[in-house]
């Protein structure tokens, strides 16, 4: 299955008929990325009156239904707001730089729900439905930075419709594991998949959301959120924030014996099993 990376923005029903794609992937969880609470325009699921969406979708790219809407809504917005272009640069009819990118994506997303669609914008392409039955994708920004029109812009499909979705709909597991190890007292590191941590060494553990096929869930999807616990061992190791970075821990390993420390996020808890050992 493939994943979206979801932004999402409200809607209206009704609008003309869509039809059935590959999505975006997601990249690497990393706290330094741009997450979710930081998008210029984001919107709860609650606003799409067609409801949720679902990660159980399968894609093809066939053709696009809503093709000449989505070309609608850019020429409206060249009309609204043509100082997010250059107008007088472009590769091809109506095909113009664009100076904002976010005000972009914003301003076609818009225009699709004053037509009366549900439509989004996933960070890299705009989604689009009046259905839960499907759901079709549109990359309308060429790499140059000019828009990219005609049928090279849509995507694919997806059945049924795969936006809009909530954070914690991505999450089905947490893996908190070390990633580093340092022991400045001549003991040997362990390997850090083993879980063992030498007294006196000190571990770096990070905590990292992961999809139902294992695939790390971008942060710009669950957000900087993140709380810490040990389950057990309290009296066996010495946990530490870690500077600058909500989802790493520093552990200290202070007497032999297990522990278990925990890290939840939006509601689903994964936990570092361990032992510290001589």
């Amino acid at each position: 299955m493939l994943i979206a990376v979801i932004v999402s923005f409200g809607c209206t029903s009704q609008g003309s008929r869509s039809a059935v794609g590959e999505l975006t992937g997601v990249s690497p969880a990393s706290s330094s990325a741009r997450i979710l609470t930081e998008s210029p325009f984001p919107t709860p699921v609650s606003a799409c009156p067609i409801g949720k969406g679902t990660l159980d979708s399968s894609c093809a790219r066939n053709s696009g239904v809503f093709l000449k809407d989505v070309e609608a809504a850019i020429d409206l917005l060249a009309a609204q707001k043509p100082e997010i272009f250059d107008l007088k640069d472009q590769i091809s009819a109506g095909s113009y730089r664009v100076l904002d990118v976010d005000a972009y994506y914003e301003g076609v997303v818009r225009n699709l729900q004053a037509a009366g669609f549900c439509a989004n914008y996933d960070l890299s392409q705009i989604q689009i439905k009046n259905t839960n039955e499907f759901s079709e994708q549109y990359d309308i920004l060429l790499s140059t930075a000019h828009v990219r029109r005609g049928p090279g812009s849509y995507r694919s499909t997806c059945a049924p419709a795969i936006f809009p979705l909530e954070a914690s709909d991505y999450i089905n597991s947490v893996r908190v594991a070390f990633f580093g190890i340092s022991c400045k007292n001549g003991k040997d590191s362990p390997p850090n998949g083993v879980g063992s941590l030498p007294v006196g060494c000190e571990g770096s553990v990070t905590a990292t959301p992961k999809t139902k096929d294992n695939v790390d869930v971008d942060p710009r999807i669950h957000g900087p959120e993140i709380s810490w616990r040990v389950r057990d061992g309290a009296e066996r190791i010495k946990v530490e924030d870690f500077p600058g970075v909500a989802f790493n821990k520093s552990v200290m390993g202070l007497e032999e014996g297990e522990f278990s420390i925990c890290a939840i996020v939006k509601g689903v808890e994964g936990c570092l099993n361990g032992r510290v050992i001589p």
